[in-house]
């Protein structure tokens, strides 16, 4: 019986825990129609609370019966509904996708959003057998394989499960006739324009008539057989992640000496991780990107690693840290006469504020901090320019170009440190160094604190 059989899978790799609030991706096809059926059925035995969001992507026009559809499904079965919709069109022709991956991406970030904010404990998603073999096709076929060959883990972060992984489209389909169920066909599932499509409707069945009638079936034993070898990585991944991550000025960071003694394969696993705590779009990763990091780690490449989503990887003394894209700006410069916001140009804030100095004070994050009666107004703040120099005591005045080189500091990264200047002498490099005579001791009492937001 299909229900046992689906029920089994979710017992063997534990998809749901009773009480659990799980969020389902519904489009209203045949098999989000058969998940929201088999989850209903299921409700009462695993004391499920079961909510629905549909994303409407607005490539075709009647995109909107789609919605209307789903809704009606829901309000059969009192079921809250969740509507949402954008021009996936749009939204591919502007950060240069195709719109099956445009599409992928705005659907997850909205489902990731929402288990965030309503507290679901699952999100659950109608990907089957078909689609599994259809992906494994894929990547053979366009040779991007990300995370091995599984495509599509019928379990991710223990917050994405796939409940129908392991059962196919025509076990589904039956299914679906013994319970006299309705549902909306999706005219682009047909487009042989797309590679899946062609997948779908040419190659699987020319591989089934003129090799094997039962390759559905060996991939369903291997993709199982895969899945607890995943779980085990995934798991051994999550650990190390938590060893060697921490945080640099909110940005995520690896420990390069651990990182490197990590197999490669737990490697790759550990990136991924690190890709989503920074929220690069993990979609848009490629193999590419993961070899160059590799590159990155034994030296073969210096580095900075550009990353999807305007983001990089560079190393720094020590660490490997995933940051957002840093673009220079020309000179700029600008006086700091009150308390009060100052916008850089790279849009962020610089918040500058006063507060007492007490034993218990703790340094807010991304900021410097200065005795209020040594740095008094007006300052300045500005952007490094050629032939400035920082006072070293014993030493006298050293270059800034060399103090950078010294702390290792990579060159791409300079042209946006923050200097703080106080009558024509340079009394801070932010989060490097600060004057000797502008250094926090017990006699200070007041501090004024630069914060960067």
């Amino acid at each position: 019986m299909f229900i046992q059989l689906v029920k089994r899978y979710i017992e063997k790799f534990q998809l749901l825990q009773k009480g659990d609030r799980v969020l389902l991706g519904i489009s209203g096809g045949l098999d989000s129609v058969v998940l929201l059926e088999t989850l209903y059925l299921l409700k009462k035995e695993y004391n499920l609370s079961l909510f629905v969001s549909h994303y409407d992507h607005k490539i075709r026009k009647d995109s909107y019966k789609d919605a209307l559809f789903v809704y009606q499904l829901c309000k059969e079965r009192k079921i809250p509904f969740f509507y949402t919709a954008s021009s996936v069109p749009a939204y591919a022709k502007r950060e240069g996708l195709s719109l099956e991956m445009a599409g992928r991406e705005l659907r997850y970030n909205l489902w990731y959003y929402l288990a965030k904010k309503y507290d679901f404990q699952k999100i659950a998603l109608a990907h089957h057998l078909d689609d599994l073999a259809e992906e494994i096709f894929m990547k053979i076929i366009k040779g991007t394989g990300k995370r091995g060959l599984a495509g599509i883990p019928i379990k991710r972060e223990d917050l994405i499960v796939r409940p129908l992984l392991f059962v196919t489209k025509e076990e589904i389909k039956k299914f679906a006739l013994e319970r006299s169920l309705t549902w909306r066909e999706d005219e682009t599932n047909k487009d042989l324009r797309f590679l899946r499509n062609k997948i779908r409707h040419i190659l699987i069945p020319f591989l089934e008539n003129n090799f094997n009638k039962r390759i559905k079936e060996n991939i369903r034993k291997t993709a199982f057989l895969i899945a607890e070898e995943e779980e085990l990585i995934e798991e051994l991944a999550k650990s190390k992640f938590e060893e060697i991550k921490f945080y640099l000025e909110g940005e995520v960071a690896l420990k390069l000496h651990e990182l490197k003694q990590i197999h490669p394969v737990l490697r790759r696993r550990i990136y991924f991780l690190a890709f989503k705590e920074a929220k690069i779009p993990l979609f848009r990763i490629t193999y590419p990107h993961l070899e160059s990091l590799e590159n990155l780690i034994t030296k073969k490449t210096k580095g900075p690693i550009y990353l999807p989503g305007n983001f990089l990887a560079y190393r720094g003394p020590g660490y490997i840290i995933f940051t957002k894209k840093l673009f220079s700006f020309p000179y700029f410069e600008f006086i700091v006469s009150k308390e009060g916001e100052y916008l850089l140009p790279n849009h962020r804030i610089l918040k500058v504020f006063k507060t007492p100095f007490t034993k218990d004070f703790i340094k807010p994050e991304n900021s410097m901090s200065f005795p209020a009666e040594r740095l008094t107004f007006p300052f300045m703040v500005r952007r490094k320019k050629p032939g400035d120099k920082i006072y070293i005591p014993s030493l006298g005045h050293k270059k800034l170009k060399k103090f950078f080189l010294e702390k290792k500091i990579p060159h791409y990264l300079r042209e946006d440190i923050l200097l703080i200047e106080r009558e024509k002498e340079i009394v801070g490099v932010w989060n490097l160094y600060i004057h000797p005579e502008y250094e926090i001791t017990e006699k200070t009492k007041e501090l004024i604190i630069l914060q960067i937001n």
